[in-house]
């Protein structure tokens, strides 16, 4: 728990009718993916846009207007965000809002970012962009910069696949009446495409094409690029894909339970992950008298649990759904109240239960360590943790915002040590190659570089192994490693 993920993107081109109450619906939809800023980008005689910080608000079609200023128009795009490059200053988070927009006088660009690029500091040199800016202001960039050199918007994804290490899934808009939409090579965040009278959409997930009652038609393919415009839908296999790596960790927390990936729902797939923890570990789930959840990302696996061993799932903790703010944004003295807001333990419950509690990850250890606290308190006998994400030992490069060694609780301790230092009776992973069957995919085609070491794209690797070795003699990490290497 407590990780932020960079962006969730939408893009929406309707031939008859306003784009915009389907471009809103289909970000809300997905405002889970980015609770620090949000906006939209919409052509009309010219592009305009909107951003603001936080959530998406919910609001009625008849009061969108007045909150959101947009002109109607038949194409936009929308974005939500969270910081995994840049400050997270409010400054920086007002700045670095998307849809981010640029011209070169000819061409306008509004683009919805996804992703993290790796080598960020050479290519912001290279173009000449301020290191505050994030990495979606240096795809922007890269593109207008093709754009003007071929006239090609294929060419110029085409510039941006060859030349970024780390992740990307892309919706932009041009001034020129086209939508467009490309993946990085590998294929690492997701981005699907769908269609329905007159309407075609991309979203980061299949929820934001169910929202608005479009029909799911695939999902985009590592190195491929769609473009909408006028009687015409081009789809181009602009670089080809050596291997896919899709992010293994929108199984376990990322996504919505009802998105679909590789036509598979999500919550089918955390399931079984919880069908594999009681089978794993049948003799320690036939100590406890009861499974619980960390709400809500757990839910499912829980449920699974059950079913294998035959458990009883009681709902003894909850979610407090208006407590959007998570852990990774505040300071240290902060997080612990954050933790202890977020979720509502029934106490007089607990009292002499033995717990088998399914939570889907631990990265810092923070938000699990408070709850076995919680729960000890409130009278638990034992506690026992059943996490469904294998334990992680790296960073992640790819727009998940756990950028270094430091605060990895599983980089440097093992397993026991890991259960001393978070109060509980035992902590049980699940291990990779049950994680891997039950995501319905091949192994060399997930990321898992945050549970293995081994990352899919050279730099990444290159600085992991650096960054490693610089501190096991005895250096220290200074920030992201992609922003201080």
């Amino acid at each position: 728990m407590s990780l932020r993920e960079s962006c969730g993107v939408y893009g929406v081109y309707a031939n008859s009718k306003n784009a915009f109450p389907l471009l809103y619906w289909g970000m809300l939809a997905q405002n889970h993916r980015g609770h620090q800023s949000h906006g939209f980008a919409i052509l009309n005689e010219r592009i305009e846009s909107y951003t603001s910080l936080g959530l998406i608000p919910v609001l009625s079609e008849s009061n969108l207007k007045n909150e959101v200023p947009l002109m109607s128009g038949r194409i936009g795009i929308g974005n939500v965000r969270y910081a995994t490059s840049a400050s997270s200053s409010l400054e920086s988070l007002k700045n670095n809002a998307m849809p981010v927009i640029d011209s070169d006088g000819e061409s306008t660009i509004a683009l919805s970012f996804n992703g993290n690029v790796v080598n960020i500091r050479r290519l912001q040199n290279m173009l000449g962009i301020d290191p505050s800016l994030s990495d979606a202001h240096v795809i922007c960039r890269m593109i207008l910069k093709k754009i003007r050199e071929t006239k090609s918007l294929i060419e110029a994804s085409k510039y941006c696949m060859e030349s970024i290490d780390g992740s990307f899934s892309i919706v932009g808009l041009t001034n020129k009446g086209e939508l467009f939409a490309f993946k990085d090579p590998v294929g690492v965040k997701p981005l699907c495409y769908g269609c329905k009278k007159g309407v075609s959409a991309f979203s980061s997930e299949s929820v934001g094409l169910d929202i608005n009652d479009i029909n799911l038609d695939h999902e985009l393919n590592p190195g491929e690029m769609m473009i909408i415009a006028e009687n015409r839908v081009e789809r181009t296999q602009a670089l080809p894909c050596k291997r896919k790596a899709f992010c293994a960790f929108e199984f376990a927390y990322f996504a919505r339970p009802d998105s679909k990936f590789n036509h598979k729902y999500v919550y089918e797939t955390r399931r079984d992950f919880g069908v594999n923890l009681a089978r794993k570990y049948s003799d320690i789930a036939s100590r406890c008298d009861v499974v619980i959840s960390l709400p809500e990302t757990a839910n499912d696996a829980a449920y699974g649990f059950h079913e294998e061993s035959g458990l009883k799932w009681d709902m003894l903790t909850r979610r407090h759904r208006y407590v959007s703010q998570r852990a990774f944004i505040t300071g240290v003295e902060e997080r612990s109240n954050v933790i202890y807001r977020k979720v509502n333990i029934l106490k007089s419950k607990i009292k002499g239960k033995r717990l088998a509690v399914v939570d889907d990850s631990i990265v810092r250890g923070d938000t699990t360590r408070s709850v076995v606290k919680r729960l000890r308190a409130a009278g638990a006998e034992e506690v026992h943790l059943f996490i469904t994400f294998p334990k992680i030992i790296g960073p992640c490069f790819y727009g998940i915002d756990m950028a270094s060694y430091s605060e990895l609780i599983g980089a440097w301790k093992t397993i026991e040590e890991i259960t001393s230092e978070l109060g509980a009776d035992s902590v049980n992973y699940q291990p990779i190659e049950d994680y891997v069957a039950a995501t319905g995919m091949r192994k060399d085609e997930l990321c898992l570089g945050c549970v293995t070491g081994e990352y899919p794209t050279p730099l990444a690797n290159e600085m992991a192994k650096k960054m490693k070795k610089y501190i096991l003699e005895g250096g220290r990490e200074d920030g992201r490693i992609y922003e201080s290497c």
